[in-house]
């Protein structure tokens, strides 16, 4: 019982920290978009962290709710299209 919960609580620290990077590098591409700054790089660093996290997600390796999903492809389409 105690390794389960263990476990359970070593997968919630995972998932957990994957979504602050996600949102991490998502804050400090929009910081620079709003100082006009190149963006580039921080854009590019989003979009790798953000397709990351969903083909885990999409692999059933990282449980995430469709809303997060959703959003996290939202902002990931919306920076392609901007770089693009």
């Amino acid at each position: 019982m105690n390794e389960d919960i263990i476990g359970l609580n070593v997968v919630i620290g995972s998932v957990s920290q994957e979504l602050i990077d996600v949102q991490k590098s998502l804050d400090r591409y929009r910081e620079k978009q709003a100082r006009k700054e190149a963006v580039d790089d921080e854009a590019a660093v989003f979009v790798q962290k953000a397709e990351l996290v969903i083909e885990k997600a999409e692999r059933g390796d990282l449980v995430l709710t469709e809303d997060q999903k959703r959003r996290i492809k939202s902002n990931l389409i919306k920076i392609l299209n901007k770089i693009n």
